[in-house]
């Protein structure tokens, strides 16, 4: 009987799927699962990357914004074909034989004008044009300094509204990414917590087991011997002994298959051996709505997810306006050119030359397509607004019942811990009366059953605690421990 105790308590401690001989034994603790669901998980991997193709678009917005300097080549563009003519004087049409080569280089210096909407440019361009016939002859066309202008006038100005946008969106980006790690601690508790219910599943399993047959072997004697246990109570311990022992297997495989999981998620190949480490460290917290919402508003992407909405909704009215009506544009350009048989002499004795004209388009006759975009695009701004009302409402309810219900799990969990230690201290005093023949069968099934239920209620309560807790750590992005804002080295994450 001693043999069978000792190794009914080997497989307590060492379950079946838990590790092997040789092999090294991670022991991890909650903290310790969210540092490595945060470092080394496929879920933070997206998370990373994700913000890092925010910050490069952002890095093209600001791009856009600065000055490009570009070459323009047309090489060896050769022409030899028949081209129509007609006579100025006659009316006459006739065809002659275009017989040349042309190559051309451009190197300019480009702005975009973000509070205009207008381009400005400065160039220079260097032509040469090879004729074969009637007559073998060069021309060299050079223009050293071009400065050109182009300007838009009553039209939507995409520059002027990415330059209020995009670094609203990239500093939401940033406060997502915070959010979305968060998400993957979030995700790292429920992985943890499942995975102890398993394991606990198990152990319980394993331990009423061992229990229950120490109990019948009791019980059997006493039948045997006294006669104070009954065939009947004999008979349901045996019962409640095999229950159990069926019970393990199914136990064992749930348990697996959660370790697998858990293993999956942060990143460890199927041979590590890892062992959960449920020392309790819970806070005393009361949390106050009032905080928790300022520092919602404060940190979170809500606010300025909303504002981003709001530039939205205005700039796709404004562009509704700008294509309704006139549209004009102004074009300007100031240089010196000259054109020779030899290319020093194409930039001798310059010759100014001016450029300047005015394009414009008047919508006469739309049948009412430009006022109807402008009355879509303002009925969706009411819409849009309306939405940022309602979502402003539904975030403080949902606050307040995250508070709410996060300070009630907290009192449950004190509960729930204190109903544990009695029916663990009730079962012990049960299984001693009971080898004393102080008590039934019934009773000990009945304390051995409460003690099970409470065992798995505290370990309910206790994930449910750290799920609502780190639920509003990723609402406020503020850590409650250490009572500072959450945030991150964006720098190193751009290495």
């Amino acid at each position: 009987m001693e043999f069978k105790k000792i190794f009914a308590l080997f497989f307590l401690c060492f379950p079946a799927g838990m590790g092997a001989f040789g092999q090294q034994t991670i022991s991890l603790t909650l903290e310790e699962t969210i540092r490595l669901a945060q470092e080394q998980s496929i879920d933070a991997m997206i998370v990373r990357n994700a913000f890092l193709g925010n910050y490069w678009s952002f890095r093209s917005h600001r791009a856009e914004l600065l000055p490009s300097l570009n070459f323009s080549a047309g090489i060896a563009n050769f022409d030899r074909s028949q081209r129509a003519l007609q006579d100025a004087g006659t009316g006459e049409i006739y065809y002659r034989t275009n017989y040349n080569m042309n190559n051309s280089a451009t190197v300019s210096i480009d702005q975009q004008v973000a509070a205009t909407g207008g381009t400005l440019s400065l160039a220079s361009s260097l032509n040469r044009l090879d004729q074969y016939r009637p007559v073998r002859d060069i021309t060299y066309y050079s223009q050293p300094v071009t400065l050109s202008y182009l300007q838009p006038l009553f039209t939507y100005n995409r520059l002027r509204w990415d330059k209020k946008i995009e670094p609203e969106k990239f500093e939401r980006s940033k406060r997502e990414y915070l959010e979305s790690m968060e998400e993957v601690t979030l995700k790292a508790v429920r992985y943890f917590y499942s995975l102890a219910t398993a394991q606990l599943n198990y152990d319980i399993a394993v331990g009423n087991y061992s229990q229950m047959k120490t109990m019948y072997g009791i019980a059997a004697r006493r039948h045997e011997q006294t006669g104070s246990v009954t065939r009947s109570e004999l008979l349901q311990l045996e019962l409640r002994m095999v229950n159990d022992s069926l019970s393990i297997s199914t136990r064992e495989n749930d348990y697996k298959a959660r370790l697998m999981e858990f293993r999956s998620f942060l990143g460890y190949n199927d041979k590590a051996d890892l062992q959960l480490d449920r020392t309790e460290q819970v806070p005393e917290l009361r949390m106050e709505v009032g905080f928790v919402l300022e520092k919602t508003l404060e940190n979170g992407s809500f606010r300025i997810d909303q504002e981003i909405s709001r530039l939205e909704s205005d700039r796709s009215v404004a562009q509704a306006r700008a294509n309704r009506g006139v549209s004009v544009s102004v074009s300007t350009q100031f240089g010196l050119s000259n054109n020779a048989g030899k290319l020093p002499a194409a930039y001798s004795d310059l010759l100014n030359h001016e450029i300047f004209g005015i394009n414009l388009r008047v919508p006469i006759v739309d049948w009412g397509m430009g006022k109807g975009r402008v009355k879509m695009a303002q009925t969706q701004q009411k819409i849009t607004l309306a939405h940022l009302e309602q979502a402003l409402t539904d975030l403080e309810q949902n606050v307040y019942l995250e508070v709410v219900q996060f300070n009630a799990q907290r009192d449950k969990l004190r509960m729930a811990r204190r109903a544990n230690r009695i029916a663990e201290e009730r079962y012990e005093l049960t299984v001693k009366d009971f080898a004393a023949g102080m008590i039934s069968v019934t009773d000990l099934n009945t304390a051995q059953s409460e003690k099970d239920a409470a065992n798995m209620s505290y370990l309910t309560e206790l994930s449910n605690f750290w799920i609502y807790y780190f639920s509003i750590r990723k609402m406020t992005l503020y850590d409650f421990g250490t009572n500072t804002d959450i945030s991150a080295e964006y720098d190193k994450l751009l290495e």
